[in-house]
């Protein structure tokens, strides 16, 4: 948000995405910050919820299919400049219904961002496109999150095993699901465009 001689301000943004019938989203999380410089810790806030999936009868609004809602939470931190801020918010337990990886319902939810704040005060890239809730099985797909960079850096996309711990631990694939096929059927994935085309079988 600004910057300053030798700390800037930000706002740290966390969009959460919930299984409808699932446990109800928390209405706060947790967000750690560290590197070599020091550390922090923040609490974000709910601000707002949609559902993404609108024009379904849903768990969401009085069906009885599955639904997904997206929850946005917010903070206001202040950094001192350092070249290796790691953030770190993690969420208790996964949906028990995910059949891809080991014991699910025992692994945390934990997303990372990095920061090297001694060049300049910047913006991260946003999301224009929702999480895709539905495939149908045996369908080619490609998805793509429509990643916008408004200072107009370079975007170079990777796919990585999902962390269940803010220190980096990773959670278990099940064969044939893997880091470079995590819907099963086959995968392949465009680190200049962020496509990722699949075809799952369920």
């Amino acid at each position: 948000i600004t910057q300053g001689s030798s700390s800037d301000t930000y706002k740290i943004t966390l969009k959460f995405y919930r299984d409808c019938e699932g446990v109800a989203a928390p209405a706060s999380h947790p967000l750690n910050y560290s590197s070599s410089c020091g550390s922090g810790s923040a609490t974000l806030y709910f601000i707002s919820m949609t559902d993404i999936n609108p024009t379904c009868l849903s768990y969401c609004n009085g069906g009885s299919a599955l639904g997904i809602e997206q929850y946005t939470y917010e903070a206001t931190i202040v950094l001192s400049h350092c070249s290796d801020w790691v953030l770190s918010v993690c969420e208790s337990a996964r949906n028990n219904a995910i059949n891809t990886i080991t014991l699910p319902g025992q692994q945390d939810l934990c997303v990372q961002a990095t920061l090297n704040n001694t060049v300049a005060c910047n913006n991260s890239p946003t999301f224009s496109e929702y999480p895709t809730p539905f495939i149908c099985a045996g369908n080619f797909y490609c998805y793509n999150n429509g990643a916008i960079e408004i200072d107009g850096d370079s975007l170079v996309y990777s796919l990585i095993t999902p962390l269940n711990t803010g220190a980096g631990g990773t959670v278990s694939y099940i064969t044939p699901y893997s880091q470079t096929n995590p819907v099963g059927g086959g995968s392949s994935f465009d680190s200049q465009t962020g496509n990722l085309c699949v075809t799952p079988p369920s």
